[in-house]
């Protein structure tokens, strides 16, 4: 079983989790632009922006063989795995 949690380096502290993967500074930001500022990852507009990033889908395969490995390791368990951004509303999710 794994367990996805987003969250946004401006309000607080990454919760605990095996594994944290920190978008910030590497994945471009919707925000940034006006037209997708206010949405969210609901959004497929938002969606589209995040996965047309160079790397990002690099980056889920070796999130997926991360957890992969968490997974197979000698306790059971949920793998909790946290992804990080600015605010949690665009990247992350």
């Amino acid at each position: 079983e794994v367990e996805i949690v987003s969250f946004g380096y401006l309000h607080g502290e990454p919760p605990a989790a095996h594994l944290t993967v920190d978008l910030r500074h590497h994945f471009r930001d919707p925000h940034v632009r006006p037209e997708l500022r206010y949405m969210t990852a609901e959004d497929a507009p938002v969606r589209e922006a995040v996965l047309a990033t160079p790397g990002i889908t690099a980056l889920v395969a070796a999130t997926a063989t991360a957890v992969d490995a968490f997974a197979s390791g000698p306790t059971s368990g949920v793998v909790r795995v946290a992804d990080g951004c600015a605010g949690g509303r665009h990247r992350a999710p």
